[in-house]
């Protein structure tokens, strides 16, 4: 019996996930190292009878390390099929630092219906970032 087998599956595992071994030949930097941008959305409610609407999107770096200038992309879509993107939005973010953060806010004017808006930050995926599965935030909106 090898010392894998003698290890049983669960122990294994663990040894693994501690090792930081997260497929072959792939180790991920550990959580919080380098930079980290994360997004939030938030928006008034529309203004009637004029329909419009303030949206806010935060641009945080939650990381450790600085975050050199990056892309905010904003996509304003049905949320209903045929899923179309009414608008799109890119926006500069400068440099943050840890802990820094960037705020923008944008009026648009909605229709009727309900609308889904995207905020993705580092939308290119330019910049190598300790957690990539938090650059977006979504909001849905019924427009009035």
């Amino acid at each position: 019996m090898n010392a894998r087998h003698a290890l049983g599956p669960a122990a294994l595992c663990a040894t693994l996930l501690c090792a930081g071994a997260v497929g072959p030949g792939r180790v991920d930097p550990p959580a919080g190292a380098g930079p980290d941008l994360t997004a939030a959305i938030d928006s008034t409610h529309p203004n009637w009878p004029r329909r419009d609407i303030v949206i806010t999107v935060t641009v945080n770096n939650v990381g450790d390390a600085p975050c050199p200038r990056s892309i905010c992309r904003v996509l304003i879509r049905n949320a209903h099929p045929p899923r179309q993107t009414l608008r799109r939005i890119n926006k500069d973010v400068r440099a943050l630092d840890p802990g820094d953060r960037f705020l923008f806010s944008y009026s648009i004017k909605l229709g009727l219906g309900l609308f889904e808006i995207e905020a993705a930050a580092d939308a290119d995926g330019k910049i190598a970032e300790a957690d990539e599965t938090n650059n977006k935030a979504r909001l849905t909106i019924a427009g009035q």
